[in-house]
């Protein structure tokens, strides 16, 4: 996966990444507790999770509380 350089100088809130993130397809929100990164698939409007064990993208069915209620980075996928 070839995420570019997340800016971590613009934390933005979980809503203003989520409608950031299904406005457009490219974007990938990063939690900043864990670290995470996710992205909203346009064509099935799933949730998905990067895993970095298996290299890849699959669905999610859940973001953890602590992670909503924290801040986010918004990242261009450029894969």
């Amino acid at each position: 996966m070839d995420i570019g350089k997340i800016d971590v100088t613009k934390k933005y809130t979980f809503i203003e990444a989520w409608r950031k993130g299904t406005n457009d397809r490219n974007v990938i929100i990063t939690s900043d507790s864990s670290g995470n990164n996710y992205k909203i698939d346009s064509s099935s409007k799933k949730l998905k999770f990067y895993n970095p064990v298996i290299t890849a993208w699959q669905v999610c069915t859940y973001i953890l509380p602590e992670e909503i209620f924290n801040m986010w980075y918004i990242t261009v996928d450029l894969s």
